[in-house]
């Protein structure tokens, strides 16, 4: 009997394909991760072409195709888009028309690149609701507050939501001029941190720097029931811009002022969701849901008795969220809460894992546990790649596309920063912990197996963990249950064993630049070209000339 086969296509940025078969969301990738632009805007064809290649399906085998945008609503919109936004929206009747144009050339090749690319029918689906579907279909809530929030879908920016069973109803929308995305967005920019898309994550690292000396109580306002941004005020701060890539006294007061605005805007929008819909649960989703300070505000206050937040909570995981509404209109019923929700990729048999190193020039051998071969090196001082398994899905590498170290280091993230991921010296550094272990050294205590929570460090404990620790005594953490990801478990029960410290320090395996390694050549280039000193690929380890691997691997073998 033919499956019951449902694709999602997200085609804006961080373009994206998700498959759901029977309920069941078997793979999701983003196409950044093939061409190897970081929030790539091309058309997911290489996504597509892995998610039904590991379902064994062919295009035809399809019985729904959606994508995460109302391009016919969008195409008449004449709102200032992002980018307008931040050089001063012109809302006279000339910029109006000029993004009015911008709005229909979008909708233009958004229509070539479906038919071109064999999807001549697929519908199109509101973009805030496929966040909303991508939260609330993969938490196990019955019932559930949905916060959407990001820098803008076709008019809305933030909206409220219903969801019960199978059903997700909107409750209250605030258009784009109301953008909490692209109020972080403009600051962000104002920092001298707007590069390019995907930046405001500095931003919210910066602000553990600032003080309080800017007052954004104007720019950001409430009443009992809306938020309003109010940009004449926001543009006064303007004259304090940075130059791009110097961030000084100036922008780490900005980003501190920003930060603590959206913190209060997140509660105020909690507040309000929950008195429309008495519920005790939330979900967040959206860009700016990968707010890890804001999230662990939350956690850390009464607004919630649970919170979840996906793995993939930008535009990529709106993929998953069209593949999982054309699932539940389908079958009338809520799909399945899938058990992995991150690990959707692909994964390198032994004979790519061979060429790679090979190809690359680079020592190696396999050993029978890498994850103790692993646990001492990074005990050793040593930074390693660990490339295992399965490809996380999302922003956030998860111990299976990972660059891992010794988090009891005070210079590690000044090593990592500096020889490995070549970026600014003051970006923090976050751990994986056990999950059984966590609790008595974050506070508060609650799983957080996505990354996607900035926790307190006890401060009993901040000094033997100064390498994970940020300048406000926060880190961003990941547990990590023996369920979810055995080996990784197991490297660092091992890690524990040696040092009596239940984590490493965990960030993704990639250069500045350069999306997360999909393929294991990609593993090998990150250890060529920085100062990684091995990469362990399944059993297989690949090390430069001035490692003593025999040290390590005599270790193994006298356990």
């Amino acid at each position: 009997m033919m499956a019951d086969a449902f694709l999602g296509l997200n085609i804006l940025h961080d373009t994206s394909a998700a498959l759901v078969v029977d309920g069941e969301l078997v793979a999701a990738v983003e196409q950044e991760r093939f061409n190897r632009d970081r929030h790539t805007t091309d058309f997911p064809k290489d996504a597509v072409d892995y998610c039904l290649e590991a379902a064994d399906l062919r295009r035809e085998d399809l019985r729904g195709v959606a994508v995460t945008f109302d391009y016919d609503e969008f195409r008449t919109n004449d709102n200032p888009f992002e980018r307008h936004t931040n050089n001063h929206d012109d809302t006279t009747m000339g910029g109006r028309a000029r993004i009015l144009a911008d709005n229909r050339s979008t909708w233009d090749a958004a229509r070539r690149e479906l038919v071109e690319f064999g999807f001549p029918k697929a519908r199109y689906l509101r973009h805030h609701l496929t966040h909303a579907a991508c939260g609330y279909y993969l938490s196990d809530f019955d019932e559930a507050g949905v916060i959407v929030v990001d820098g803008r879908g076709e008019r809305e920016a933030t909206t409220l939501w219903h969801a019960q069973g199978p059903k997700i109803n909107n409750l209250e929308s605030y258009n784009v001029n109301d953008s909490l995305g692209q109020l972080y967005t403009y600051v962000t920019s104002l920092c001298g941190l707007y590069g390019n898309i995907g930046n405001e994550g500095k931003t919210m690292g910066l602000s553990g720097y600032g003080s309080n000396r800017f007052d954004f109580g104007s720019v950001l306002t409430f009443d009992h029931d809306r938020y309003r941004i109010h940009r004449d005020e926001l543009r006064k701060f303007a004259q304090y811009r940075a130059p791009l890539g110097k961030p000084d006294r100036n922008a780490r007061d900005l980003a501190y002022a920003v930060q603590e605005k959206l913190e209060e805007a997140f509660r105020f929008l909690t507040a309000r969701v929950r008195s429309l819909t008495d519920c005790q649960d939330l979900v967040l989703s959206g860009g700016v849901a990968l707010n890890c300070n804001a999230n662990g505000m939350l956690v850390a206050s009464d607004a919630v008795s649970d919170l979840y937040v996906p793995p993939a909570a930008n535009d990529a995981g709106t993929a998953v969220g069209a593949a999982l509404l054309q699932w539940a209109e389908f079958s009338g019923g809520r799909p399945r809460t899938p058990a992995n929700q991150v690990y959707l990729g692909e994964r390198a048999d032994r004979s790519a894992i061979d060429r790679a190193v090979t190809s690359g020039g680079v020592n190696s051998v396999r050993v029978q546990r890498p994850e103790a071969v692993a646990a001492r090196a990074i005990a050793s001082g040593l930074i390693i790649g660990w490339y295992q398994d399965r490809m996380e899905f999302g922003p956030r590498a998860l111990g299976n596309r990972s660059i891992l170290a010794d988090p009891r280091d005070p210079s590690m993230p000044d090593k990592l920063n500096n020889r490995v991921k070549f970026r600014e010296s003051w970006r923090p550094f976050a751990p994986s912990a056990l999950a059984e272990h966590a609790s008595a050294w974050f506070g508060p205590a609650v799983d957080s197996p996505y990354m996607l929570l900035s926790l307190e460090v006890l401060p009993e404990r901040r000094h033997l963990v100064p390498a994970i620790t940020h300048v406000d005594g926060s880190s961003r953490v990941q547990t990590v249950e023996r369920e979810r990801n055995p080996l990784y478990h197991r490297l660092i029960e091992e890690f524990h064993r040696i040092t009596g410290v239940p984590m490493v320090v965990n960030t993704s395996l990639n250069i500045r630049g350069e999306p997360i390694a999909r393929t294991p050549e990609d593993a090998v280039q990150c250890l060529v070209e920085s100062g990684l000193d091995l990469v362990f690929l399944g059993d297989t380890v690949a090390w430069k000339d001035d490692v003593d691997i025999n040290s390590l691997i005599s270790g193994e073998s006298n356990k």
